[in-house]
């Protein structure tokens, strides 16, 4: 595919602790502005993953923010084990995820015996991919983390706005007015730097507001030119701060001058992509979950480490209602820390289970082993959001004619039952595509007007 379209994409050896190469794989977008998509191996949005497989890559990248943090150097062999899973390219056997453990046990004790984070530091994450990696992150540093919406509230908010996004306008709703400290630190995270553009808007946007003494940038690949790395610096001297980028992997994608027509040529010439069902067969259930404790969004501010009990009682609601064969969580674009929680949990309990989720992103699909997108299923979203309703996709739920034996979908907190089962909804695809699925609905907990108003 890739000499197909032209595109070659480099790693930097000398700066990178995972090759460029494994983390992300190749996808094309049916648009006259912009012909390529990297599609992550362990982000889990676009393909369906081992939940601590995309957990472990958020905590590696955690700890490359703590050594950034505290200056030291990180240990190299979490990072190898990981890279050595992901060249394999396959579910990690008994012997890799058994390594796989052991490097999550490795990393959550270096985590505990770090020093507690302070209150000038805060962890902000990029909507929609970024909301769950930014989590990982928060969680590692132990830190608050608040995610960019783009969700509605009807209280004051902080935007900015993203390239290359479906909805370019960002907003925060910190539900604290003070939750960022004047003259500290905020770790900014997302999945990708590609130009670095959408970070030097948030940096400019929230530093005019609350100046950060140090701002730390973490991505899964960096991909900037040395032209945006220059960028990088000039802003951090015209605003007398401190900017600092880490990443899992750095390199370069090369393009070339006709690659929109190329990809244009190879998604012509690809057959037609069948639907990823035919018709809608599966059964549904519905978990009514409404009785655990309400879920706080981090749109609205959030502690870093979420609640062991409450996400074991949500997936003790989930088991009882899986049988035999793989099954994949599906989180909702921005509701994603919870529902992976929940997912890994299962995957520990039972085992074959994976997780991804919806998102907003089109993406050309092409059933073959080097391109990254084999299946997707479209629907009308459900949720309020200040672009209003539109159309969501679900990628790789079934490829080469297999696919899932059950899909556990968790909507946002508080969703709409009907518009989630409307017949242009999100259940309806979802049983084009496998024989069961469960509707996990959780309550939601929002900010209360005294939260928003604190007394003085």
């Amino acid at each position: 595919m890739r000499d197909a379209v032209g595109i070659a994409l480099r790693s930097d050896a000398s700066r990178s602790l995972i090759p460029v190469e494994d983390l992300v794989g190749l996808a094309l977008r049916d648009n006259p502005k912009r012909a390529q998509l990297l599609v992550s191996t362990v982000l889990a949005k676009h393909v369906p993953t081992v939940p601590g497989l995309a957990l472990a890559a958020g905590e590696l990248l955690g700890l490359l923010v703590r050594s950034a943090l505290d200056g030291s150097d990180p240990e190299t062999a979490p990072f190898d084990t990981v890279a050595q899973l992901l060249a394999r390219r396959e579910r990690p056997d008994a012997d890799g995820l058994a390594a796989l453990a052991a490097v999550r046990e490795h990393l959550a004790q270096l985590r505990d015996a770090a020093p507690a984070a302070g209150p000038e530091l805060v962890t902000v994450g990029y909507a929609e991919t970024a909301t769950g990696l930014g989590h990982i992150v928060a969680d590692a540093l132990g830190s608050p983390y608040l995610h960019s919406t783009r969700h509605e509230a009807d209280v004051p908010f902080t935007p900015f706005e993203e390239e290359h996004s479906h909805a370019s306008d960002h907003r925060l709703y910190p539900s604290d007015p003070a939750w960022a400290t004047v003259g500290g630190t905020t770790v900014l995270v997302d999945d990708e730097l590609s130009t670095g553009r959408t970070v030097r808007n948030t940096i400019t946007a929230l530093h005019a507001t609350t100046p950060q003494a140090h701002w730390v940038v973490a991505g899964l690949i960096d991909l900037r030119s040395d032209a945006d790395r220059q960028r990088f610096d000039e802003l951090a001297d015209r605003l007398g701060t401190r900017i600092t980028v880490v990443a899992l992997g750095v390199g370069a994608v090369d393009l070339p001058e006709d690659v929109l027509a190329r990809a244009r040529a190879v998604i012509d010439a690809a057959p037609a992509a069948s639907a990823a069902g035919s018709a809608a067969t599966g059964d549904v259930v519905v978990v009514d979950a409404s009785d655990l404790p309400p879920v706080r969004s981090a749109r609205f501010g959030a502690p870093g480490r979420l609640d062991d009990a409450v996400t074991a009682a949500i997936a003790g609601r989930v088991l009882p209602e899986l049988s035999d064969g793989e099954v994949v969580v599906l989180g909702s674009e921005e509701f994603i820390a919870v529902p992976l929680a929940v997912a890994d949990h299962l995957d520990r309990t039972r085992g074959a289970t994976r997780f991804s989720t919806t998102t907003r992103s089109p993406i050309a699909v092409i059933d073959r082993d080097d391109y990254a997108i084999a299946s997707a299923v479209s629907f009308t979203s459900h949720d309020h959001t200040i672009d209003g309703f539109g159309p969501r996709f679900a990628y790789n739920l079934s490829r080469g004619g297999s696919r899932f034996a059950a899909v556990v979908l968790f909507p946002e907190p508080g969703a709409d039952r009907e518009l989630l089962l409307r017949p242009d909804g999100v259940v309806e695809a979802l049983r084009t595509v496998t024989d069961h699925v469960i509707v996990v609905l959780l309550t939601e907990s929002v900010p209360t007007p005294a939260e928003w108003n604190p007394a003085p």
